[in-house]
């Protein structure tokens, strides 16, 4: 009896781990100007690991631009890609990567009221915390 426990168990234990459970990543930064403070992104990506890439010529990762910059949380292993802004717009999202859905997320809040000054504020912050290039090493003309 013990022996077909412990077998029901396992398979049960086993099934349970096999499920996976929607991951959320908080907005890091959230506004009062709206009843809801931050944004949603839905994706269909269940790795968060994806979202750990380094956003174009910058030390700042994807789901930090995003979650930080851009008052928005992130829900992996979602039915669809879309953006819900603070005033519950829904924006259906085309792109897949967390690269592209990362630009296209920008592109979007850049267009919306409060969205505007997060994305000069960014554009500021970035154009500060960019990573030297490596073809012309630009940064470190300064030490001659």
């Amino acid at each position: 009896m013990k022996t077909i426990l412990s077998l029901l168990f396992i398979s049960f234990y086993s099934f349970g781990q096999g499920i996976k459970k929607d991951t959320v990543l908080r907005a890091l930064r959230v506004s009062n100007n709206f009843s809801k403070p931050y944004r949603v992104l839905k994706t269909k990506i269940s790795d968060r690991y994806m979202f750990q890439e380094y956003y174009k010529k910058t030390d700042l990762t994807l789901d930090y631009v995003i979650r930080y910059h851009f008052y928005t949380s992130i829900h992996l292993n979602s039915e669809k890609n879309q953006l819900v802004s603070m005033d519950g717009t829904k924006f259906n999202l085309s792109s897949t990567s967390a690269m592209d859905l990362t630009d296209e997320v920008i592109a979007l809040v850049n267009k919306m009221y409060l969205g505007k000054k997060e994305f000069k504020e960014f554009e500021e912050f970035k154009g500060v915390n960019k990573k030297p290039s490596k073809s012309n090493k630009e940064g470190f003309n300064n030490l001659k």
